[in-house]
């Protein structure tokens, strides 16, 4: 499975490019019960890739709400901003506050119920987490045969677009990925693994601050979990030799080996590993080493390719200890990414 086969599908306000989209599917007016749990206020998309595990069987049956409509008798809907994987997405006002926010459905009425439950599961994962590097998952409900939820409300685009541009300065790259490493540190500090670390699931705010979102895929300590027995989940290109062979446990050094194929992307311009076929693609994350940045992009100042391998280390243990650690790796590196002052004449 290579990025063109999963294209992005994540929704998001970009006043520089606008995303032009099929109008909607008109639907009849919704229900006005709804089981919501707790103060809505802001809502986003996360990555409609289809990570191993979660194929859709044929296409979702998209049933979109039309300006105007209310939701759950709380959300009126402005306009439709995108549909991706099995959810889409509306920016809607909230009534009860006049806050603008972002409204994902669950797109396919009848859903089996472990897909239901990981949808709910997204907020109970996010739900504790309140971190300006990571989306705000807010509140989950149901109205008629439509399973909502609310997070935070972006204006960007998520990285994997912002890759299909320009390559990133090394500034650029270290600014995001020290970002994405206070999350995880975050995440991790309150016992939330993300599961599914990609560029698809990292936002870049038009202001330049990145934001994970997407916790679909995450396991948490304190949530109970809906994934079947033996099921392999995450997506090929970024997945950790563990989640893939099961030989160690997934721990939070996962979520730092997938922020390192973000990182050799971000630093080389490539992934580390590719392939027509996602379970051979998975096996070279297992058993095959990745060609060094340097080799790529001799440029690069050798403390980054560093940090890059540690980060991919096939065993758990060899990686970072901690996101923290990361982070403080990091910001060593920041009078090698940043131009040399000017020297007074």
């Amino acid at each position: 499975m290579t990025d063109e086969e999963h294209d992005s599908g994540v929704a998001y306000l970009n006043p520089e490019e606008g995303a032009v989209v099929p109008p909607p599917v008109a639907a009849p007016p919704p229900s006005r019960e709804s089981r919501g749990s707790g103060p809505a206020r802001t809502l986003l998309l996360g990555s409609s890739e289809h990570p191993v595990g979660e194929q859709p069987q044929g296409q979702p049956v998209v049933r979109g709400l039309i300006p105007g409509q209310v939701v759950a008798g709380r959300y009126q809907v402005e306009r439709w901003l995108g549909a991706g994987g099995s959810a889409m997405v509306h920016e809607v006002i909230d009534l009860t506050c006049g806050a603008h926010l972002a409204l994902k459905v669950l797109a396919v009425p009848g859903a089996d119920a472990s897909q239901i439950a990981r949808f709910r599961q997204e907020v109970e994962h996010a739900r504790g987490l309140a971190h300006p590097n990571i989306v705000r998952v807010y509140d989950v409900g149901v109205d008629g045969d439509r399973h909502f939820l609310t997070t935070e409300l972006l204006v960007g685009m998520d990285l994997k677009r912002r890759l299909m541009g320009a390559r990133p300065t090394l500034a650029e790259s270290l600014r995001w990925l020290t970002h994405a490493a206070a999350a995880l540190e975050h995440a991790h500090g309150r016992g939330v693994l993300h599961r599914d670390v990609k560029p698809g699931n990292l936002f870049l705010t038009k202001p330049g601050i990145l934001k994970l979102m997407d916790f679909g895929l995450a396991k948490s300590s304190h949530v109970a979990g809906v994934t079947a027995q033996g099921a392999v989940l995450g997506t090929p290109e970024y997945m950790a030799p563990e989640q893939i062979s099961g030989a160690h446990p997934v721990t939070p050094a996962t979520d730092l080996y997938s922020l390192g194929v973000v990182a050799y992307e971000l630093l080389t311009g490539q992934l580390p590993f590719r392939h027509p076929q996602p379970v051979p693609l998975m096996f070279l994350h297992v058993q095959q080493l990745p060609v060094p940045p340097r080799t790529l992009t001799p440029s690069l100042p050798e403390p980054f390719e560093h940090v890059v391998l540690k980060l991919m280390q096939k065993h758990p243990e060899q990686r970072y200890p901690s996101a923290a650690a990361l982070r403080s790796d990091l910001a060593r590196l920041w009078p090698l990414a940043l131009p040399p002052k000017a020297t007074s004449r």
